[in-house]
């Protein structure tokens, strides 16, 4: 046996048990919420959004919707202010250009933070569709002490590939985050208490970076010790992208943010990286009990995270699933060594 790949296995099994950790509160009271979109060229996806938005079930008068056009060049804003029009509980903002100081769209999201009227902002993004209890089920997890609550993403209809690599997103973050390290979630998916924004200062020490509004962001708020929970259920899908070249981006886009790490994590991740590397190298040279070690972790991380998600078993999933973090290294390195943008920025 490998004392190397022992380690690893069992820094991987205690991060198995760390998804047990993510608990629902107890008679959790009913919050107020301001739901945040920032929207670019959406025209496409807006009307199914729109649809998803106005079945949420959740008394109107404990939310609001805030939708702020950056700088659309179709028929966004249109379509928003149609949306906006005859619901007292949404309104709309217009950038006319895109500000070149907040990057991304953390321009468009700082509007939206200053114009919301309660203590609790829920993000999402203008290509997805939530659920009717996507606030419902947020609410589950926040208290007065909690600084973000985040979820995970899948993407509607997705081919297998794509279903493993949501599958294992959402294991790492369930898992870091009942670990009580936190490094990385998903903007179109989380909650953020007002407190703990004003706390870290918003977006101003994140402003230059394109993306990393909620990788960076959930960085800075870990480190002011508030208290950080993942969200179990799935409640939010976004839609396709339609081109090769467009997914590519995208995965480079979520998979290559290692320099927005803390240095801890970007040690972690090369720890971990080099441990899938010799794994091979330890089955075939060493002994094949390192295979079995490994396979018995794998086995034990997927059983316990399709427990807590409440998903069904998927024998293609379990069997592929010692291969994906092979997968997982590639993208990452993509997204590290060759240039993505976001929304052609």
């Amino acid at each position: 046996m490998d004392i190397f790949v022992l380690i690893v296995c069992l820094f991987l099994f205690i991060l198995s048990l760390s998804i047990l950790n993510n608990k629902i509160l107890k008679n959790p009271q009913k919050r107020k919420y301001s739901v945040l979109i920032a929207c670019r060229n959406e025209e496409q996806n807006l009307p199914l959004l729109f649809n998803s938005l106005q079945k949420i079930d959740y008394p109107h008068d404990l939310f609001e919707i805030i939708i702020v056009d950056d700088a659309s060049s179709d028929k966004s804003l249109s379509l928003i202010k149609a949306f906006c029009l005859h619901r007292s509980n949404c309104s709309y903002y217009h950038l006319p250009k895109k500000n070149k100081e907040y990057k991304g769209k953390k321009a468009a999201l700082k509007i939206a933070v200053e114009k919301a009227r309660f203590d609790n902002f829920l993000f999402t993004d203008a290509d997805c569709v939530v659920s009717s209890e996507w606030i419902s089920h947020y609410n589950n997890f926040l208290s007065d002490k909690t600084g973000v609550v985040y979820g995970y993403v899948i993407e509607k209809n997705p081919q297998f590939i794509k279903s493993m690599l949501n599958l294992i997103t959402a294991g790492i973050y369930s898992s870091t985050a009942g670990l009580g390290i936190p490094f990385t979630a998903s903007g179109g998916n989380m909650a953020v208490s007002k407190s703990a924004f004003l706390d870290v200062g918003g977006y101003e020490k994140i402003k230059n970076h394109i993306s990393g509004d909620d990788k960076l962001l959930i960085n800075l708020i870990r480190n002011r010790k508030w208290k950080i929970s993942f969200n179990i259920w799935n409640d939010i899908q976004t839609q396709p992208l339609k081109t090769k070249r467009e997914q590519l981006n995208q995965i480079k886009r979520r998979y290559g943010k290692f320099f927005m790490s803390p240095w801890f994590f970007q040690i972690i991740s090369i720890f971990i990286m080099l441990f899938y590397l010799y794994l091979p190298v330890a089955i075939i040279l060493n002994s094949i009990i390192n295979l079995y070690i490994y396979l018995a972790v794998s086995t034990f991380f997927y059983l316990l995270l399709i427990m807590k998600l409440q998903l069904r078993f998927d024998i293609r999933v379990f069997l592929c699933l010692p291969l994906i973090p092979y997968l997982l290294i590639y993208y990452s390195i993509l997204g590290i060594f060759i240039k993505w943008d976001w929304k052609k920025n």
